[in-house]
């Protein structure tokens, strides 16, 4: 008896230790037993152990055919997997990767709560490399590509950059960047990126001193540090330092532009043997061009297809800015001895021109500088005029042609008689065949008012030509006031920035009198657009005329701007005495903006 009872405890203790392996709790039948319960047996069962699963060194991202051992936190459990089409699982928990994808693999125990571990396969990517770890080429250049898998298919991402053989031979065709890429069934494609280069060139011409700028109207154009080349009508064009650039800088200071329909640039070179040679064109545009409605282009009277080149718009800080960029006319038939390359503008929005370079292998390249041309000279190249009267323009060289840009502001005759017609300002043009034409500036003033002073702002002192931060900037008139009856035809005022703005003229007078004072001038212009505030005079600046203010009516104001449209008007400012000999005007504006002042106007009383 006494063994009987020492052996059944034992016994019923083993039996317990091995139901509770994992939950570390009394099995369902024991607990029945002890009389518990369901919500007992619910708590029990959540404290039961998780099996921890772990890939051997962390290894949960495997490339198709690779194997990697788990290991469960419990002996003894059974392994599955999510999908065996991605990954496969022995009894022994050997994962093997046969096939792209993500997959859980699972471990099991009765009486334990279940593992997992989340697998991704991958595709082997396929390596790529260049011969010599080569990856720049210049045009004609073949650079031999390994790909470290048996039978890959090459591709190009573009074709007319760069060739592929399906050997992995790479042929350089033009300048750009291309990715060639290695596939196979099976596998991650690999690539590599190569650049492709141009050679030195074998020429590059600056076309403001290579070219010969022929006008529409059958004259040659000078492009000088002034004026760029252009149509008459086009007003002409500065050419500028270049700053921006969608391509590259400009080897250059200066381009031609303001194109009108007709006109040409023509650019002689010689070369030493025929060749192919790729002909590059460094051009600006602001608005978008699509090249072919805008120019011709033929070397050696062949028109060079400009089919599918579209330039687009570029936006800056006041608008569209002009912009630079190379642009390929493609490979050309270069012939031994002279060629002939002709830019023919179809339009006025052709865009402007910077320099013309050419590659061509080993080729000998010379430009034929045109053809030496004289200057037609004048006596000065900016002239007066009053409304009716006439000005004679002093030309040395006898056989010329005048011609007026605007003849609804002055006229001129055969002989250079300039006759004034309206206020504003105008070019003539003077022309010679055979030789450079000129133009002169013709600014017409309005017909003076008899006994009326009128006093230029332009003149006061500390006025400058030259922008200065706080300082003042003297602007010659734009289309919008040139043709203003009010404007007095010369330059006008404003502080650029805005602040403050004193103006101190002086001026004459044949006697003590009473005068109406008037001014001519604009409210400030919105320069982001839109219109701004008119100016009133009462609320923002102080008058005085030899020390004596002048009061302004509450009402008398410039009325407000247009955007950059600021039109000049002409406002009274009310009546004044005027001393006879020497008088001192002082305008002072203060606040955030200031007016753009052209003049004041003394008239008699009465008249």
């Amino acid at each position: 008896m006494k063994k009987t009872k020492f052996f059944l405890p034992v016994a019923l203790l083993g039996l317990a230790c091995s139901l509770i392996a994992c939950s570390g709790q009394p099995s369902e039948e024991s607990k029945q037993s002890q009389g518990g319960d369901a919500s007992q047996t619910t708590q029990q069962q959540g404290t039961e152990e998780k099996i921890k699963v772990t890939a051997a060194e962390g290894k949960v991202r495997l490339f198709l055919g690779e194997t990697v051992q788990l290991t469960a936190s419990v002996e003894g459990v059974s392994w599955s997997t999510s999908d065996d089409k991605i990954a496969t699982v022995s009894d022994g928990g050997l994962v093997t990767a046969v096939g792209a994808g993500r997959v859980t693999i699972k471990a099991a125990k009765e009486g334990c709560q279940e593992g997992s571990i989340a697998l991704t396969i991958e595709l082997v990517k396929i390596g790529v490399t260049a011969k010599d770890n080569k990856t720049t080429l210049i045009i004609d250049e073949t650079v031999q590509l390994t790909a470290d898998q048996q039978e890959v298919k090459w591709s190009s991402s573009d074709e007319m950059v760069a060739s592929v053989s399906q050997a992995g031979l790479v042929t350089a065709l033009k300048a750009g960047q291309v990715t060639i890429k290695a596939e196979k069934d099976g596998f991650n494609a690999g690539s590599i990126a190569i650049t492709i280069t141009r050679p030195a060139e074998n020429a590059r011409f600056d076309l403001t001193t290579a070219a010969e700028h022929y006008s529409a109207d059958g004259w040659w154009s000078r492009i000088s540090s002034n004026y760029g080349f252009s149509q008459e009508t086009g007003g002409g064009a500065t050419p500028v330092t270049q700053t921006q650039s969608w391509g590259q800088e400009t080897e250059s200071d200066t381009y031609i532009g303001v194109f009108g329909e007709g006109d040409k640039e023509t650019v002689k070179f010689s070369s030493d043997k025929d060749a192919k040679g790729e002909i590059i064109v460094d051009m600006g545009n602001s608005d978008a061009v699509t090249l072919a409605e805008a120019m011709k282009i033929k070397l050696n009277d062949k028109e060079i297809s400009l089919e599918g080149i579209a330039l687009e718009a570029h936006e800056g800080q006041w608008g569209n800015s002009l912009e630079f960029g190379e642009v390929s006319l493609g490979e050309q038939d270069i012939k031994k001895g002279e060629n002939t390359l002709v830019f023919e503008m179809l339009s006025e929005a052709a865009p402007y021109l910077n320099e013309v370079l050419i590659y061509a292998g080993d080729t000998k390249i010379t430009l034929i500088d045109p053809p030496e041309k004289s200057q037609i000279e004048v006596g000065a190249v900016e002239i007066e005029v009053i409304e009716e009267a006439t000005v004679q323009i002093q030309c040395k060289e006898e056989g010329v042609v005048y011609v007026s840009q605007d003849e609804t502001i002055a006229t001129v005759s055969e002989l250079g008689v300039v006759t004034g017609v309206k206020v504003g300002k105008t070019n003539i043009t003077i022309k010679k065949e055979g030789m450079y034409s000129i133009r002169v500036q013709v600014t017409v003033n309005a017909k003076p008012v008899e006994g009326q002073i009128i006093v230029e702002a332009e003149d006061a002192e500390g006025v400058t030509s030259d922008y200065q931060s706080g300082g003042f900037m003297r602007m010659s008139d734009n289309s919008g006031m040139g043709g203003n009856a009010v404007h007095s035809g010369g330059a006008y005022v404003t502080a650029w920035q805005g602040g403050d703005l004193s103006l101190t003229m002086k001026f004459e007078a044949e006697a003590n009198t009473t005068m109406i004072l008037s001014i001519v001038g604009s409210a400030p212009a919105n320069f982001m657009g839109g219109d701004s505030s008119p100016f009133n005079f009462a609320a923002s600046c102080t008058i005085t005329l030899n020390d004596e203010a002048i009061t302004v009516a509450p009402e008398v104001e410039f009325p407000a701007a247009s955007g950059w449209n600021s039109p000049m008007s002409e406002v009274v400012l009310g009546e004044v005495s005027v001393k006879g000999g020497e008088n001192t005007l002082v305008f002072t504006v203060t606040g955030e903006s200031a007016p753009s002042i052209d003049c004041f106007k003394l008239t008699e009383k009465g008249k």
